[in-house]
């Protein structure tokens, strides 16, 4: 499962995976678990580009298949 938040320049996503565990991508992610945020999931991913994009394909495929799990 996942949360998107559109902005301007970047799309932040919100998913639900544990982060001390699911890590996510280096450097466009963030462990938001003890932060107020208005996403599902406790692992926040920036995405700029195409590449991020890449880079956080399969921690949303973990996520997806992770529904009802």
């Amino acid at each position: 499962m996942a949360c998107m938040e559109v902005q301007k320049k970047q799309i932040i996503l919100y998913l639900k995976l544990d982060p001390k565990t699911d890590k996510g991508p280096t450097g466009i992610s963030r462990n938001v678990a003890k932060i107020g945020h208005y996403g599902t999931g406790d692992l926040e991913v920036t995405l700029q580009n195409e590449k991020d994009l890449k880079a956080v394909k399969p921690f949303l495929e973990l996520a997806y298949q992770r529904v009802g799990a």
